[in-house]
């Protein structure tokens, strides 16, 4: 949450920092700031909304062209969505002005004690109160800026991502305490960003600021890292290897759609090297030190967040039923370790490597002595950092908040784990694993026979576009994927919906059906089919409207609903792989079809990096 884009170096500033924060709006888009130095004159540019905003506002003096400049797209935590408090922010003193990404728990008190030292703040953001608290510290104790942060930061509860310039010292400083900061040279200079994929084109390498870690930036000099003791670490560099073609919407409306129809290729490229269809064999590299621990578990827990944890569910499902391996999903924000022990092994899935709260569940999983697994999207974010091993699930950069393509490789990562522990542990007879094989190896396909259906879901869209409530039902299997199908129609058209299992809708939300409550059905072939017909007759009988996932060819479902959407046939572990495309396409119309931002859904971030 938050974007952070700064740059020193040779070159104006101003542009290659504007692309940086069209880049890292999926971070927050609440407002957007810039501050542009030029010959120690700072021009400091604030709009609310999206960065489009922004730079309707940037107007430097003619022939200006600033060589520093920070910059910030802002996910609001202490303060409204306002220009007063979009960053930068400033000292009171005006030597210091500064971005940062983060929470900072015990800013009230440090604001009280500024105040009382004669302080005055113009916003109300912990940002501003920070810049400040650290200037004071600098000030009181005669202190250049770098001295100033070691004494600074053990006083700062909370996550503190921060880039300052200092007029007086004529440096550019950086740190990181518990969030995700990068440095990228390019031949012409340096950025600092939240993201490299803020400067991918621009710079060459990058290099991770880690937690604790402090790093100057000097025109014309080489930068410099320190350790919290300010001890000098080596900058170790990487080239950066992005596919910038991500970055850019090409044929498609929105990096949602985009993303949607890539589905196909990410889960080709989630297979390979892992799966062996002719030789019903599966392997994953960066499990193979722990393996022989996994395969004897009697336990398994996942922690995760939203459509992360919808994707945990899902793996549980298939773990439990295939594999025989009893597991727990648990959301990060509610976890207790105090029944985790040193032989217990708890996986973490999290899209950007940064979702906060799941850190902390497998902070506290490892103090327990617990074996930490990560499942996750981005390399060398903090959560790969912190696992003992973890698989990296291949989907690409995801520019989308609403998630979809990172799904469904997170889903298939488990789908393989399972198999290959019903294969080793013997727990799946031979041609039931063959069949599920065999519908796996034709996923790819299949799926792309869903987005063939685009047109024909934009359509049902549009007849059901001013409904205010939704019911997802989805039975075994496909659980999971109501709840998912009904958090993107939440997050992208701010319809209120709910997912449910289909068993449990006798048990109170029937209460909820009348003509104009459309159900969302899953009702695919499977060995619930039959329930599945019993519970449409039920909702029919209180006149609900039906909008009917189903199999091609299907005619029987046909006589009781009022919509359907006819979907290749696929085993029942495999279909719900095929069946959240076709929701995921129903969640983009409607929310297309009622005028909202689908990419830039009101009040998220695509990274949740505060708990």
């Amino acid at each position: 949450m938050c974007g952070i884009i700064c740059y020193l170096g040779k070159e104006s500033a101003a542009q290659p920092l504007i692309e940086g924060l069209h880049r890292l709006e999926y971070r927050g888009y609440d407002s957007a700031g810039i501050a542009l130095i030029s010959d120690a004159e700072l021009f400091i540019f604030k709009a609310p909304g999206e960065v489009g905003n922004l730079i309707k506002k940037i107007d430097l003096p003619v022939g200006c062209e600033p060589k520093i400049g920070l910059a910030h797209t802002r996910w609001a935590t202490h303060g409204q969505a306002t220009e007063i408090n979009a960053h930068p922010h400033l000292s009171n003193n005006g030597d210091l002005v500064g971005v940062h990404n983060g929470t900072i728990e015990n800013y009230h008190i440090l604001k009280k004690k500024l105040e009382k030292l004669g302080y005055i703040f113009q916003s109300s953001t912990d940002t501003e109160v920070v810049i400040n608290f650290i200037d004071w510290i600098r000030k009181d104790n005669d202190l250049e800026l770098l001295d100033a942060l070691r004494v600074a930061l053990p006083q700062i509860n909370g996550t503190c991502v921060l880039v300052l310039y200092s007029f007086s010292e004529k440096c550019l400083i950086a740190v990181n305490k518990g969030g995700q900061l990068c440095l990228g040279k390019s031949a012409a200079g340096y950025f600092i960003a939240s993201d490299s994929i803020a400067f991918v084109g621009q710079a060459i390498n990058s290099s991770d600021i880690d937690n604790n870690q402090i790093l100057v930036l000097r025109t014309e000099e080489a930068a410099h890292l320190f350790d919290s003791d300010l001890q000098e670490l080596e900058i170790i560099s990487r080239k950066i290897e992005i596919d910038i073609s991500d970055l850019s919407l090409g044929e498609f409306p929105s990096f949602m759609l985009k993303e949607i129809f890539a589905q196909p290729e990410v889960l080709r490229e989630a297979l390979a090297g892992r799966f062996n269809p002719a030789q019903v064999s599966f392997r994953f590299g960066g499990l193979d030190d722990y393996w022989e621990k996994i395969k004897g578990l009697k336990q398994l827990t996942i922690v995760a967040c939203g459509t992360s944890w919808h994707a945990g569910l899902l793996g549980k499902y298939w773990l439990e039923r295939l594999a025989r391996l009893s597991v727990k999903v648990e959301y990060a924000s509610e976890f207790d370790p105090s029944v985790i022990g040193p032989n217990d092994v708890v996986i973490g899935i999290s899209q950007s490597g940064n979702t906060a709260d799941t850190i902390k569940a497998l902070a506290l999983a490892k103090q327990r002595g617990a074996t930490i697994l990560g499942i996750c999207n981005t390399v060398d974010s903090a959560i790969p950092k912190m696992t003992d091993a973890g698989v990296y699930i291949r989907a690409g950069i995801e520019k989308g908040v609403a998630s979809t393509k990172a799904f469904m490789a997170q889903t298939i990562v488990f789908l393989l784990l399972a198999l290959k522990l019903a294969k080793e542990k013997n727990t799946l007879p031979a041609d039931k694993l063959r069949n599920i094989i065999d519908h796996l190896e034709l996923l790819p396909a299949g799926i792309e026979k869903v987005l063939e259906m685009d047109e024909q879901i934009q359509k049902i869209a549009k007849k059901f576009k001013d409904s205010t409530n939704f019911l997802y039902l989805g039975k075994d299997y496909n659980f999971p994927i109501a709840l998912e199908g009904a958090l993107k129609l939440k997050e992208i058209s701010y319809i209120h919906a709910e997912g449910m299992s289909s068993g449990e809708m006798k048990h109170g939300p029937l209460a909820l059906v009348d003509e104009q409550m459309p159900v969302v059905m899953i009702a695919t072939q499977g060995s619930n089919y039959e329930k599945i017909i019993s519970n449409m007759q039920e909702i029919k009988a209180r006149q609900g409207r039906i909008i009917a996932l189903v199999n091609n060819g299907d005619s029987e479902i046909a006589k009781l609903v009022d919509e359907m959407i006819s979907l290749p046939l696929f085993h029942e572990c495999v279909a719900p792989l095929v069946n959240v495309v076709a929701l995921q396409l129903l969640a983009y119309h409607l929310a297309a079809e009622r005028g909202c931002d689908v990419d830039k859904p009101r009040n998220l971030a695509k990274s949740v990096t505060v708990e």
